[in-house]
């Protein structure tokens, strides 16, 4: 393994174009569109999803004809391919069990030694019900020569839970099948609801993980002759490296008719040291027994932690240089939730001294402080401390309400590098029903660890309050391209505080600092692509706000369908000591 390590390995995400409903045809592009491939030196190449049948089918029925089984028609073909270039694909194919006869949107990978193993899809959209049974091989990791592979298919990323038990079994890379549509141009409002970009996700699924992604989807127009329905598919086949940057990408298109076949190619060189280092880091933070049972904790349909009822509230992130603490001067207005830099009462500081200098008991001076504002304006104040107890000392996040009363603390649970040097870590989550909402607290630094604000959905919180410290390196890298909204977050917001909204369908607000041209303050919302536009404080400001309903607007997802359609099932593996 060690030498396997250090072994640099050429992947490719491939752009190939169905013809809708033309199976032979589409065998015989497959074919020379790997041929193809190997002519690049590629170890292991990941192709789009359903590659021999198209996607947009009305039910089951009418797939029928162009539905594979494993092995069948497309393993014959691509098996002599794969040995003779000792190379390794992986390919979405419309399955048919050869047992059952159940269909099943799935994804095989092949290399030189056969078949090495079948993944079926568990992330199904409503398209994907009206053709497809839910998956049941659940989230299987292969060895090969490379390395240890994953597979996934497109809407399975609108769920952290499946990347991340291809890691907790040891996966290093993930190839991905999609192909990532949108609504056509035109099309009514009903229809335009339903209007998302699985593509513009795939970021979380290595920045979590600290796995090789490798993203596979497809361009131009689908058109189902029967029905005269149309998608379109945006492109922008990418592949990221363990920390979550982008190493390769294919353009952004929009709609319009192209050529079948092989339609672009997409290499990275990769070595697997790198995410052998990331996954120690992270498996390092995980605290399993926090996450135990509730992560395992299927409560669909109904859910009584569930906010039934929507309000109207300003969310508000402020927002201080590296060197000010400016507490004396905040104010909050009625039923506001307003969120304060972390370590509120000082300057950003590394010196651990000073940290437990300031440090104080709970009902100190700055929690009198918090709730004395939040008292004066009738609204909501969130802002940090070092909190003493005893021989201990905490990253407290305190929420104070309207009556002047602290209404909520929480000791961070997934300390960082600078906080493991003074303080001890938290045990419990808190979630506060208020009239305006249930409000979790977090620092926004643990929203690194994805199992945090999974809890936070899991206990149905409408917003998360995380202050945080300095702007975080890793940013949105999602192509400013595929975005619907105006200001594209594109290399501009903190990823992690960014993935926990939209990956927990909740409103995330972050008072924090400015250092350069950067701001970790800032107001992210649960669908960002379509719908919520990422605000970040603008410089020379003191704090970002919006006006907006609780829990969040949606379009094609929200809260309850993300946890409605979670195979709960397969989640003990998060939560095992």
């Amino acid at each position: 393994m060690s030498t396997l390590l250090h072994k640099k390995i050429k992947v490719a995400a491939v752009d190939f174009i169905p013809k809708w409903g033309s199976f032979n045809e589409n065998l015989t592009n497959l074919v020379d569109a790997v041929s193809e491939v190997a002519k690049q030196n590629v170890d292991y190449a990941v192709f789009p999803e359903t590659i021999l049948s198209g996607y947009l089918f009305t039910d089951s029925n009418e797939m029928a004809p162009y539905f594979d089984t494993i092995p069948g028609k497309t393993t014959e073909a691509l098996l002599p391919l794969v040995k003779k270039h000792n190379m390794y694909i992986s390919v979405g194919i419309a399955e048919r069990d050869i047992e059952n006869n159940v269909p099943y949107n799935s994804a095989v990978l092949l290399g030189p030694e056969g078949i090495v193993g079948v993944y079926r899809k568990n992330g199904l959209n409503s398209q994907d019900q009206k053709v497809f049974a839910p998956g049941n091989t659940g989230i299987p990791v292969f060895d090969t020569a490379l390395g240890k592979i994953g597979l996934l298919i497109c809407y399975d990323d609108t769920y952290w839970q499946y990347a991340r038990l291809a890691m907790l079994q040891g996966a290093q890379i993930i190839g991905w099948h999609s192909v990532s549509d949108r609504i056509m141009p035109g099309s009514s409002k009903a229809e335009l609801i339903g209007d998302h970009s699985t593509v513009s996700h795939v970021q979380h699924m290595s920045a979590l993980n600290g796995v090789f992604t490798i993203c596979a989807t497809r361009t131009g127009i689908e058109t189902n002759p029967l029905t005269k329905k149309q998608l379109y598919y945006n492109g922008g086949s990418s592949i990221w490296n363990p920390m979550g940057q982008k190493i390769a990408q294919a353009p952004i298109v929009g709609p319009e008719e192209l050529p079948y076949g092989l339609h672009g190619v997409y290499t990275a060189i990769i070595q697997l040291e790198e995410a052998a280092v990331r996954q120690q880091q992270i498996l390092k933070k995980r605290k399993t027994d926090l996450y135990n049972p509730l992560l395992s904790f299927h409560r669909s349909p109904t859910d009584a932690n569930a906010t039934t009822t929507t309000c109207t509230t300003s969310l508000k992130a402020v927002q201080w240089l590296t060197n000010e603490s400016k507490l004396a001067g905040v104010k909050v207005a009625k039923n506001e939730i307003l969120v304060l830099p972390e370590l509120s009462a000082l300057p950003h500081t590394n010196t651990i001294n000073a940290i437990l200098n300031a440090a104080e008991s709970q009902n100190g001076p700055f929690e009198q402080q918090l709730c004395a504002i939040a008292k004066a304006g009738a609204g909501y104040v969130v802002g940090s401390y070092p909190e003493k107890d005893a021989d201990k000392v905490y990253h407290t996040v305190v929420l104070a309400g309207p009556d002047g009363s602290v209404l909520a603390r929480y000791r961070a649970t997934h300390l960082n590098e600078r906080d493991l040097g003074w303080a001890t870590p938290g045990n419990e989550v808190s979630v506060t029903s208020t009239p305006i909402g249930r409000i979790a607290l977090a620092v926004a630094y643990e929203l690194e660890i994805t199992e945090l604000g999974g809890m936070y959905a899991a206990l149905r919180a409408d917003v998360l309050a995380a202050p945080a410290g300095l702007p975080h390196p890793l940013k949105v890298q999602i192509d400013a391209n595929l975005y619907s909204i105006k200001n594209p977050p594109t290399n501009k917001a903190d990823y992690y505080p960014y993935a926990a909204a939209t990956l927990n369908q909740m409103w995330v607000i972050c008072g924090g600092r400015r250092e350069g041209a950067f701001t970790s303050a800032a107001i992210y919302g649960p669908e960002p692509v379509v719908l919520t536009e990422t605000l970040l404080a603008a410089e020379n400001e003191d704090a970002v706000q919006l006006t907006s309903t609780i829990p969040a607007p949606y379009s094609w997802l929200n809260q309850e369908r993300l946890i409605t359609g979670q195979v709960a099932a397969l989640f003990p593996p998060i939560v095992k000591k």
